[in-house]
């Protein structure tokens, strides 16, 4: 518990900034772009996650579950020269995919001036993403948060500037993420290649990574037609306008839930990691206990925070021309990223760990397909709600069925009786929240959420949930050691 809390606080700075940024693209992108631009721009985005994780994605998950084996076997430089290769490798089916996309949407001129840079942008990514996926495996924490840090505030700033001053429109943020990964590319690139010295392509070695990461991708790639394969449809069956406020609602709602499920991953994941490494059951049913806690801690009341502030919230974070269809999904949505970051960041290990990889991407078939049809089905019937309602029911699916078959390879605790102090803590926030009348804006979401986060810190804390009284001690005793009276000779 002593490196969890450690390495919770370590990356809590990057969590931070991640969260600004993706508040500060949903407030200023939904005003300076207008709602059907804003949903172009979210459709592009989804489009290059879809193709990003497809052929790029198993080369840094790969990356990382294996740099603690080439640590232990001091193959280090073998294990990033593989890597690097690996990379460049998949980069062409990547820019293969695109440019297909490209042709398909030159009868849509919305399209045509963000293709481009999304063929700059894929190539430049995979190798930061890969830099940054050892320096989290190698537990290097202040250079990941640094070069993130860079990335995520380059890209807002950029793009900000150019949908300003420029008036660039739907491409402007593509651009400015494009500008700033492409100067981390710059700079982890280096420091890959100055690693890797000595180092040589191992067949052996990539025939591994590709058994293992390979399936990895097959499932994110399910998993984001799971969250977003509804934006299309929305696209299809009502227009670009409703896919802006789907999305508006989807990055304060999802995002802000799901970041916060990465953070305690970046934290525990590497412990959890080492532990199973080692082959000490006791460790590793600890390590699993405390990523269990610290998500439950500090996701669910994220998620129930904002269902019960989703009125004010959207008044301050979302554009008027967006809001009022942004708002009526939050709460849901919100839901639906609580459940999305338990499957990403917890029940996913099980399959991770084992590399069982391949049949959490069989598994992962079902809500996939489920959400595509319901989608289908209740779109044309109840509109954007629809989408809502699939979205959240398919979670739920997918985690049941992760959970259910993934103890078979790996025990992942549920703690129950943390879980429900945690509830009876969201219970009180979210009573004391709803007492406060609402007079709307700035003062109301702060009012708001600061009562919520004091009562949910007081009730946790009293009733001890996932150890959050014994945490807060212990941060004491570090601030304000004890004094330790003289002794008399």
């Amino acid at each position: 518990m002593p490196n969890l809390v450690k390495h919770l606080f370590g990356y809590l700075p990057v969590n931070l900034v991640a969260a600004l940024v993706q508040f500060g693209i949903v407030y200023v992108f939904t005003r300076l772009l207008g709602a059907a631009e804003y949903g172009r721009y979210a459709l592009a985005l989804s489009t290059m996650h879809l193709v990003h994780t497809f052929t790029l994605t198993w080369v840094e998950a790969a990356g990382y579950r294996f740099n603690g084996e080439a640590q232990a076997k001091n193959t280090i430089p073998v294990h990033y020269r593989t890597s690097m290769a690996l990379s460049v490798v998949s980069v062409l089916p990547a820019l293969l995919v695109l440019v297909i996309v490209w042709f398909m949407a030159s009868d849509a001129p919305g399209y045509q001036s963000i293709l481009p840079w999304l063929l700059i942008l894929l190539p430049v990514s995979v190798i930061g993403n890969l830099a940054q996926q050892t320096h989290k495996a190698g537990q290097r924490i202040g250079r990941y948060s640094m070069v993130e840090m860079g990335r995520l505030i380059g890209g807002f700033v950029i793009g900000t500037a150019l949908a300003w001053f420029w008036g660039v429109g739907a491409a402007a943020p593509i651009i400015g993420v494009t500008v700033s990964y492409s100067i981390a590319c710059i700079t982890e690139g280096i420091w890959l290649f100055r690693n890797s010295k000595g180092g040589g392509f191992d067949h052996e070695q990539a025939r591994r990574y590709a058994a293992y990461g390979l399936p990895i991708a097959g499932a994110l790639v399910l998993d984001l037609i799971l969250s977003a394969s509804d934006r299309f449809l929305i696209a299809f069956f009502i227009d670009e306008a409703a896919v802006g406020a789907y999305a508006a609602g989807y990055g304060i709602a999802d995002k802000t839930t799901l970041m916060i499920c990465a953070w305690a991953a970046m934290a525990a994941s590497p412990l959890l990691m080492a532990a199973y490494e080692k082959g000490d059951q006791t460790e590793i049913d600890s390590a699993a206990k405390g990523m269990a806690q610290s998500l439950l801690l500090i996701a669910v009341p994220s998620a129930v925070g904002i269902w019960v502030t989703s009125e004010p919230l959207s008044q301050v974070m979302i554009g008027e021309a967006l809001r009022d269809e942004a708002r009526r999904i939050m709460p849901w949505i919100a839901v639906a990223g609580l459940f999305n970051g338990l499957l990403i960041h917890y029940f996913s290990e099980a399959f991770q760990l084992s590399r069982k990889t391949f049949e959490r991407a069989l598994i992962m078939l079902v809500p996939a397909l489920a959400n595509i049809v319901l989608n289908i089905i209740l779109l044309p019937m109840i509109g954007l709600m629809g989408a809502v309602y699939a979205t959240v029911g398919c979670y739920v699916l997918g985690v049941a069925l992760l959970a259910a078959f993934g103890r078979r390879h790996v025990r992942l605790p549920i703690p129950a009786m943390d879980l429900a102090k945690i509830i009876i803590g969201c219970v009180a926030m979210a009573g004391s929240v709803q007492l406060i009348p609402s007079f709307g804006g700035l003062p109301e979401l702060i009012l708001k959420a600061g009562v919520g986060v004091v009562v949910y810190g007081f009730s946790v804390v009293a009733l001890n949930a996932a150890g959050a009284r014994d945490m807060v001690r212990k941060l004491i005793h570090r601030v304000r050691p004890p004094k330790h009276s003289g002794t008399v000779a």
